[in-house]
């Protein structure tokens, strides 16, 4: 398939990056990125921590390895590693959307919303934690905060089916099922084989 094939070909020039400049961080973490992105998720790791190796100060590396430890099911790992890419790049809005995942994922409700309110003060136009944050406060129940949230990632990112899936469920919560039925016919046409919205559509 295309997309492997094209990842067979990044996987080779960044190794070959790494045999030609050993100290450079870039091709270790792009490296990693490549073979999170295809599911070779052990590998992965093995890159990022070299890249961290060869420089423990590289902020995104930690960020990185954060994601690839939830991947792996280590989230009480995960969540120092990315607390450690916050401490050295305080400002680095991607490492506070990953704290808000994995705190999220860790039952810390009310830590990942400040943790993800953060992200989207750091970067106002960061669609991905509206989203999040929209997944994080309809758990806690803000219902009516969860639906603007969303709306705001669906403004950011309208053919995201995964944005309109989402707002179809806040919107099913808050009783408002004729909107909720909207919004997951719109994930369904954007995402044809998106098997969650079939079967919160048979639900409502």
């Amino acid at each position: 398939n295309q997309k492997e094939g094209q990842a067979g070909k990044a996987i080779e020039l960044y190794k070959k990056s790494i045999e030609l400049f050993p100290k450079k961080v870039d091709a270790y973490s792009n490296l990693a990125t490549v073979l999170k992105d295809i599911g070779k998720i052990k590998e992965a790791e093995i890159y990022i921590r070299k890249a961290i190796k060869v420089d423990p100060n590289f902020a995104v590396g930690h960020k990185n390895l954060g994601k690839i430890l939830r991947y792996l099911g280590k989230l009480e790992e995960a969540e120092m590693s990315t607390r450690e890419a916050i401490k050295l790049q305080p400002n680095l809005a991607e490492a506070h959307l990953t704290l808000g995942i994995i705190l999220k994922d860790l039952g810390k409700l009310i830590e990942a919303e400040l943790s993800t309110k953060r992200a989207i003060e750091l970067k106002t136009n960061f669609a991905e934690a509206y989203l999040n944050l929209g997944i994080i406060l309809k758990d806690l129940r803000k219902l009516e905060q969860a639906r603007i949230y969303t709306l705001k990632a669906i403004e950011l990112r309208p053919n995201s089916a995964e944005c309109h899936l989402n707002l179809g469920n806040i919107l099913r919560d808050l009783e408002r099922i004729k909107e909720a039925e909207i919004s997951m016919r719109k994930a369904i046409e954007l995402k044809p084989n998106l098997v969650m919205a079939y079967n919160n559509l048979g639900n409502l």
